[in-house]
């Protein structure tokens, strides 16, 4: 399909984000277009929350599941087949200002950017001053070389801004469709923190995972996802040891293997079981990192379990698996501040939380090794200047564990 303006473009992201808005998930919407011919490729919309069937169960599917990012993971499943342009050639226009997240992905990606509503809470240009502070300072240039705001016609009479390599550069949209973009949003986000946040049960109220007989569909789903589940179990779920170095590395390492990045991410129950512990796929999307793979593995798991046709299974699942916010996230490299990587990581564990955190020290996101050249404090400062959804509702606290026994460990295992 070939269009001929912004306003089309926009148009049809918005009809993505109506039918998020129709699942009952955040309302928006992305296309992936070609710069030169103006073809449309793809269209989708935030699957966030996701309906199952009779839509009276656990609706959490993917904290990932952002139109944005998913353009970009849908884009290099199918690059080859298709045999799309190079993502400097093709723009993806989105309902809404990129988060942390996507626009961390989009520039890992190389994609060009045209938007339509800001968002001040958790957009990338949340000031809205074009200045990416969120952003290592490398970065922020090809932000600006990469990312465009389409201009409003009156009332609105705002001004086209930005880089002038997106599809329909300098051109402005009518003000219903901006209005359609933001409007439809704000709703669903009123809308969305009506419904039940689906947290579900608070640790004191569950029961051990590790108790389940080993035939239990929750335990065979984690050891299908992740043969190292349940082999390690930290005494303090917030203090992990040196337990868990072997199977931070030797995941590391299978990544590696095939031809992904040198990392893993763990994820520890209110018990201290070891759930997943997962390596990146960067060999197959350059945003699929090993937290990205975490958070999205466990995520589904627990959305096809909570929502399974047995009733004992949904309840047994219910009792037993924590909302990520009550468990422990180990990475075996932080997040490297210095890349749009890095801030997509952060962006996306703070979708993860969905909200507000349990505040508790240690943090319940924690790191045993640095990148090279890398200090504590730079991770730190990266998660400090994040747009204020991050900093001020989820509160992003990173921190090295506190064992030095597993830091000596996990270095004396690596190459």
């Amino acid at each position: 399909m070939k269009i001929t303006s912004a306003d089309q473009a926009v148009l049809i992201a918005a009809a993505k984000s109506i039918e998020a808005s129709l699942q009952d998930t955040f309302a928006v919407g992305g296309a992936l277009i070609e710069n030169r011919g103006a073809r449309v490729i793809c269209a989708l919309h935030n699957n966030v929350l996701e309906p199952f069937e009779n839509r009276k169960f656990f609706l959490l599917h993917d904290p990932t599941a952002h139109g944005e990012r998913q353009l970009v993971d849908w884009y290099f499943k199918h690059r080859k087949r298709l045999r799309l342009s190079n993502p400097e050639d093709l723009t993806i226009v989105t309902t809404l200002d990129p988060c942390a997240m996507c626009a961390g992905a989009l520039l890992t990606a190389g994609f060009n950017v045209a938007v339509s509503a800001i968002d001040t809470y958790a957009g990338i240009n949340y000031n809205e001053s074009f200045d990416f502070p969120s952003l290592p300072a490398k970065w922020r240039n090809a932000a600006r070389s990469t990312f465009a705001y389409y201009g409003v016609d009156a009332p609105v009479k705002r001004s086209f801004r930005g880089a002038k390599r997106v599809v329909f550069a300098q051109q402005s949209i009518s003000a219903a469709t901006f209005y359609l973009t933001d409007t439809i949003f704000e709703s669903s986000v009123n809308s969305v923190r009506l419904l039940d946040n689906n947290s579900g049960k608070a640790p004191a109220q569950l029961k051990n995972p590790k108790n389940l007989p080993r035939n239990s569909p929750i335990r065979k789903a984690l050891l299908d996802a992740c043969p190292e589940a349940f082999c390690v179990t930290c005494a303090t779920p917030r203090l992990p040891g040196e337990e868990l170095a072997q199977t931070l590395v030797s995941v590391a390492k299978r990544a590696r293997g095939r031809g992904a990045g040198l990392n893993s991410v763990a994820f520890l129950d209110p018990f201290g079981n070891l759930l997943l512990c997962l390596g990146g796929a960067e060999n197959l999307s350059p945003i699929r990192t090993a937290f990205m793979e975490v958070t999205r593995t466990y995520a589904h798991i627990r959305w096809l379990l909570m929502n399974d046709r047995n009733p004992s299974v949904r309840d047994q699942a219910g009792n037993v698996l924590t909302h990520p916010k009550y468990g422990t996230f180990v990475f075996l490299y932080s997040p490297d501040p210095n890349t749009p990587q890095g801030v997509m990581t952060m962006g996306a564990y703070g979708s993860t939380m969905e909200g507000p955190i349990p505040q508790s020290f240690p943090s319940n996101l924690q790191y045993v090794l640095l990148p090279e050249g890398i200090g504590q404090a730079s991770v730190a400062q990266l998660a400090m200047t994040l747009p204020p959804f991050y900093t001020t509702s989820v509160q992003i606290a990173p921190m090295q564990v506190l064992n030095r026994g597993l830091v000596e460990e996990a270095a004396h295992l690596l190459p």
